[in-house]
């Protein structure tokens, strides 16, 4: 190949550019892979050239122009933030923070670089820290739709709604067709209770959209869809286009599913169904034998430890818990519609915590008990602080973080003065409508998969049986069908077994203002309805590796 003059080198960027800028990427790569032959000291070229592989998701090919332009023009802060924009969305955290560490000098005392701060705070669930670095970066003048919708996001995960709200309009005034603070923005709309309102935000992001399966998925949980309704052959039309392993694929198939059971057409149901949580369930493995052991293990510890006398902390939370779908988010719902309490949501502060140091391996507590309660009453005293911060004027708070059930009778030990609320349902329905749904990746493992559903659910009755032997009269018991039944009375006996004086208003807890950050945040918003109650029956043909695989932990054969 002839090498370019000067002239040439220029007139070729130019064209290159423009393509770029045009968005014909084929026609811009085409140019600077030629510019790289006859000019490959031009750095500008490397940042293009890996701006256009970012942005067609080849990773591999992006990073090796970012570092050829840096090894070029080192201190260039656009090479800096551009790579770092790409390294934040890895998969893998540990590519975007050695990549921090290598930006701090160039970018460390930047708006910008407080970004990628943040960005790394929320990646570690340390929201008070992303909002501080989000709001230093705006302060500072570093004012991009993502980072009003990073910063919201982090304002959500406070409880900081009102502001969190403000957060995305500023966004939405910078973009207002930005697809993922639409979709925020309704997701938001929809916890506190404004689904019109959700319902008509996300519809926008779809139309921007079509083929992003997170806006179907929220669409389905915000409407009753009718068989004509226009985002059914939208959701379809968007699967097909899918390759195995996109990621799209579980939220439009659960999507789908949610829509053919909406139409009444429920031999279609399980097809959707399958093909989502096949997805996850390759994606995310659910290990049986740990399970169990884990379980096993946390049995053990308390029959060893549980006559101590250790330290106790003053915390007095409300725990609700329960297996997911069991209807505990409507027992938090009633019960934070009393006068005297806040509706916490799944926190997940302190159980996380006794979880880290109930499973530790044995060698680390041998005989120590005392110990390992101490620690844990440290954590007790942590989340009590917590507590008091998220909700300084709340006489009392409610904890709904689901898996506090398999640590029960440690929370109850070192704190003596919460209460404890236990919502069971039957597991048929309960196992459907785990599989009818999505939780966030990697969460629920088990619910991607009909017999490990069983196996969880039979673990979960296990538990709650040790507990009830181990610890006789701690903690209230309210099933859900009963619940649906007769309403009042199990009510009564709720609030009543917390230590409150009955409110009527508690009976209206469909209207309660409250945010409600689960998948149930729709059907709060209603009064109780028995329509959930035995809709297993309607597929009890497709049910029948759950059916067969409960009934063996039953008898002892799982």
């Amino acid at each position: 190949m002839a090498t370019l003059s000067n002239h040439q080198i220029k007139d070729l960027f130019a064209k290159a550019r423009h393509a770029q800028e045009k968005g014909r990427l084929d026609e811009a790569e085409k140019g600077y892979k030629r510019l790289l032959k006859s000019a490959p000291q031009l750095a500008e070229v490397s940042f293009n050239l890996a701006e256009i592989y970012a942005r067609r998701g080849k990773v591999a090919e992006a990073a090796a122009r970012f570092e050829a332009a840096l090894k070029l023009r080192p201190t260039e802060p656009a090479i800096w933030v551009s790579y770092l924009n790409m390294a934040s969305n890895h998969p893998n955290p540990k590519n975007f923070d050695l990549l921090r560490k290598r930006a701090q000098p160039v970018l460390g005392k930047t708006p910008v670089f407080a970004f990628f701060e943040g960005l790394a705070a929320i990646r570690d669930e340390k929201w008070k820290d992303a909002a501080a670095f989000f709001r230093s970066a705006i302060d500072g003048g570093f004012r991009q739709v993502r980072v009003f919708a990073e910063y919201g996001a982090a304002l959500v995960s406070l409880m900081q709604f009102d502001l969190a709200m403000e957060q995305f309009d500023k966004g939405l005034a910078l973009a207002p067709n930005n697809e993922t603070i639409l979709f925020r923005k309704a997701g938001l709309l929809q916890s506190m209770g404004r689904i019109d309102e959700a319902r008509a935000i996300v519809q926008r992001a779809i139309d921007i959209a079509p083929n992003v399966g997170r806006h179907y998925a929220l669409y389905a949980s915000v409407t009753k869809m009718k068989a004509d309704d226009p985002n059914i052959p939208k959701m379809k039309t968007a699967l097909k286009s899918k390759r195995v392993g996109d990621k799209d694929i579980p939220a439009l198939g659960y999507a789908l599913a949610k829509a053919m059971e909406d139409c009444g057409q429920f031999g279609r149901v399980f097809g959707y169904l399958n093909q989502a949580n096949a997805a996850l369930a390759k994606a995310y493995p659910y290990d049986v034998p740990s399970v169990k052991a884990s379980a096993a293990r946390i049995r053990d510890l308390f029959e060893r430890f549980k006559d101590l006398d250790g330290p106790v902390s003053d915390a007095s939370p409300i725990f609700v818990t329960g297996a997911p779908r069991s209807g505990t988010t409507l027992v938090e719902q009633i019960l934070a519609s009393h006068s005297m309490v806040q509706g916490g949501g799944e926190l997940g502060i302190v159980q996380p915590k006794f979880a880290d140091l109930i499973v530790t391996p044995e060698s680390e507590w041998k005989d120590d008990g005392l110990e390992l309660l101490t620690k844990c009453a440290a954590a007790a005293d942590e989340f009590e602080a917590e507590l008091k911060e998220l909700f300084p004027d709340a006489p009392m708070v409610t904890d709904k973080s689901i898996s506090s059930y398999a640590t029960m009778g440690f929370l109850a030990k070192v704190m003596p003065k919460a209460r404890f609320v236990v919502v069971r349902r039957d597991p048929r329905d309960n196992a459907l409508s785990i599989y009818k749904n999505q939780f966030r990746d990697g969460l629920h493992r088990y619910a991607n998969n009909l017999e490990h559903i069983a196996v969880f659910l039979g673990q979960f009755e296990e538990m709650v049986e040790f507990w009830r032997v181990q610890l006789p009269g701690s903690f209230h018991e309210i099933k859900y069908e009963g619940l649906i039944a007769d309403p009042e009375a199990q009510s009564r006996g709720l609030v009543e077994a917390v230590g409150l004086e009955w409110e009527d208003a508690c009976l209206s807890f469909y209207e309660t203002k409250r945010e409600v950050r689960t998948l149930s945040a729709t059907q709060v918003r209603q009064p109780m309805y028995s329509s959930s109650v035995g809709a297993w029956k309607k597929f009890e043909r497709d049910m029948e590796p759950f059916l067969n695989a409960y009934e063996a932990t039953k008898s002892g054969d799982a």
